[in-house]
């Protein structure tokens, strides 16, 4: 907890969760988020890591709507972020799925194990039989 001397008092600028605290509005320095501390006072939410700061009520009124002002600003913008964020992840999974699909049928086909130094075997050519119906004289005559 940090304290500051002012007017010869001691007043703490960052109170830990768990801690009691007199009613105000505080802010939670890592989660950034508000914790509200109802009119009889209480307990500030989360353990001994979480640090608040007291936000006085002048600058909640200052603050709120200029925050709320901010997040209508740039919540387009936001929105086309994750709209084009999406669209190149699916755009960019079609190309790869598309140049791999080209990759593998111009890519000759790989077989273990196949050496094919000799070429291919040719087939046989069937050659006529001695004495057989070829050798006959087309007219019948001998």
């Amino acid at each position: 907890m940090e304290r500051t001397l002012k007017n010869g008092r001691w007043i703490m600028l960052k109170r830990t969760g768990g801690t009691n605290v007199r009613t105000g509005f505080y802010w939670n320095l890592g989660k950034w988020e508000m914790a509200t501390v109802p009119r009889q006072g209480g307990l500030l939410p989360g353990g001994a890591d979480d640090q608040y700061i007291k936000i006085p009520m002048l600058a909640l009124l200052v603050l709120a709507p200029m925050m709320g002002g901010l997040y209508v600003m740039f919540l387009p913008f936001v929105g086309f972020v994750l709209v084009f964020a999406y669209a190149g992840r699916k755009g960019g999974a079609a190309l790869r799925t598309g140049f791999m699909e080209v990759a593998t049928s111009v890519a000759p086909r790989w077989q273990p194990g196949a050496a094919y130094l000799a070429g291919k075997r040719r087939a046989k050519k069937e050659e006529p039989k001695a004495g057989g119906e070829h050798d006959a004289d087309p007219a019948g005559k001998h």
